[in-house]
């Protein structure tokens, strides 16, 4: 059998078998060393488990993926690397979850709130018989500029006993120094 009359890229003669035209096939074929280590290494690689369905996901979503993350681990399917990837990404879509799900009622309350204001006919949203309080007026607006809709005249809580009163705590009304 004769052999590769090319040289290597190191200089020495080539040990391949030739072929017809007296070279071996990566000196007959330079292009196609390159595409064939490709395939082979694409080949070689770890294969990504399924993605998930494209809806959103709950918690018990989130210990699905990653009891199977742990059981492809285990199994050698995925590596610790990858796993611990999915983990993080389950991690950071568990602590967004609650805040979206605020933005997306917070939402709902406003398109409510201005379809309420729409079919009113009225710009403010509260009707105009005179049975709203200014209270109920002040909310409205708190709630329109996104502030909370807690009154104002919240006073602070003194405890004490049966016997003491409210503001002096033994039934007098202490100044201070005294």
């Amino acid at each position: 059998m004769q052999t590769c009359r090319a040289n290597t890229r190191a200089g020495t003669p080539c040990r391949a078998p030739a072929g017809p035209e007296g070279l071996c096939f990566f000196h007959a074929n330079p292009d196609k060393a390159h595409v064939l280590g490709q395939v082979g290494g694409r080949k070689n690689r770890h294969q990504l488990p399924e993605p998930p369905s494209a809806g959103p996901l709950n918690a018990a979503d989130l210990s699905n993926i990653l009891a199977e993350a742990i059981r492809d681990v285990r199994s050698k399917k995925i590596t610790p690397r990858a796993a611990s990837a999915i983990s993080q990404l389950c991690n950071s879509l568990h602590r967004v979850t609650p805040t979206a799900e605020l933005e997306a009622r917070v939402a709902r309350l406003e398109h409510q709130l201005a379809e309420q204001q729409s079919t009113a006919g009225d710009p403010s949203g509260l009707e105009t018989n005179g049975t709203a309080t200014a209270h109920e007026e002040d909310t409205q607006q708190d709630i329109e500029q996104g502030r909370s809709a807690a009154p104002d005249t919240c006073q602070p809580v003194v405890m004490g006993t049966e016997n003491e009163s409210v503001e002096g705590g033994d039934g007098t009304d202490d100044e201070e120094g005294e």
